[in-house]
This record gives structure tokens, C-alpha cells and sequence, in this order.
């Protein structure tokens, strides 16, 4: 907890001491909750979901409003769907996130702050899961990797950026379960460095 706590001292510092613009490329560091749902009702029942929380970093390519995103995000979920959004508890399924693609500033609403969106693609691989997948036949075994493509929008304030992301899932998460695809949905905050 110590360790929490003198990282984000230390990020508050930096956020006052240096000037950085809304435009600017750079480095951010984010975290933030998510919440996944399967379009494989045997995946994910009616009024569940897969809630964890992220953390990660995108790197923003050339100035302008115009940018390259490259970047990844570590995500801890439950692979075994619940009804409450227990976002710290059970995070059985971790996935790392590999991104690609394009930035973009929609409107500026100073010069240290603006309205971002950005598409990307997705490149997911489960780093760790239940060694029995769901324990349910046919859903044994998660694929090595699955695609999604990610939009969504976000707030540049000064160095600190919130961003609401939304992945649609391409391809199945499940050997051979072609419908195990699932879409993601990911609140973060963001330091830009």
C-alpha cells in the first residue's frame, strides 16, 4: 500500500511541475475498471458481466491532432461471469492488450485541454486463466489470442486524461465457440507525461 501511495505522490508532483499540452505527444500511463461481456450466452448468462481493472500505457505518436497510438493495457477480470460488479475480487483471467492505430483530437477546449476519440485494433492474449477454462464442456480451452477493434472517447485536462473505451470482439476467445467473442468496456484515468 506504501508503494501506491508514493506513486501517486509522485505522479501529482509531476502533473504541477511540468507544463504538457493537450496535443503534445508523450507517454500515458493509465488505469481504470472494466467490464467484459460474451456474446456466448454460456460464457456470459443474461445480467452478468466480467469485471476487473487495468492498468497500461499508450504512447502518442507525432503532434498534432492527428496522432500514431501505440500501447498496451494488462487487465485482471473473472473468466467465470458474476452478477455484481466485483471489480478487485476473483480476477481469475488476465489479458494483456497489445494496440494499434489511430488518435485523434475532436475538439479543443483550451490549449491544455481537449475531446479525444481514437480507433484502434486490439491484439488480446490471455496471459493467465483457470487451467479448465469455465469447467463447462466445449469451454475448456481459450484460444492463444483474439482480435477486437476499439473506439471510444476521452478528456484531456493538462497532464491528466479520462477516457471511456468501448472494444468490439472480432474473433473468438474459445477454440472453436465462434460467438466467445467479447466486447470490453474500460473506464481509465491517465497521467501524460
Amino acid at each position: 500500500m506504501i508503494l501506491y501511495r508514493s506513486v501517486a505522490v509522485f505522479i501529482l508532483c509531476v502533473a504541477l511541475l511540468s507544463p504538457s499540452y493537450a496535443q503534445n505527444p508523450g507517454l500515458v500511463l493509465q488505469t481504470g475498471l472494466s467490464a467484459a461481456y460474451c456474446k456466448d450466452t454460456n460464457v456470459t448468462p443474461g445480467g452478468r458481466g466480467h469485471y476487473g481493472w487495468m492498468v497500461g500505457a499508450d504512447a502518442r505518436l507525432l503532434e498534432g491532432d492527428l496522432y500514431f497510438l501505440v500501447g498496451g493495457q494488462y487487465h485482471f477480470s473473472n473468466l467465470t461471469a458474476s452478477k455484481s460488479p466485483d471489480f478487485f475480487k476473483n480476477n481469475d483471467w488476465q489479458l494483456l492488450m497489445l494496440r494499434l492505430g489511430m488518435g485523434f483530437n475532436l475538439l479543443h477546449l483550451s490549449d491544455r485541454s481537449s475531446l479525444r476519440s481514437k480507433l484502434l485494433a486490439s491484439f488480446n492474449f490471455p496471459a493467465e486463466a483457470p487451467k479448465n477454462g469455465l469447467g463447462k464442456e466445449g469451454y475448456e480451452q481459450l484460444n492463444d489470442s483474439f482480435l477486437g477493434a476499439t473506439t471510444g472517447l476521452g478528456l484531456t485536462l493538462g497532464s491528466f486524461d479520462i477516457d471511456l473505451e468501448y472494444q468490439y470482439g472480432i474473433i473468438n476467445a474459445f477454440y472453436k465457440k465462434p460467438d466467445s467473442t467479447f466486447d470490453i468496456f474500460t473506464l481509465s484515468v491517465g497521467f501524460h507525461f
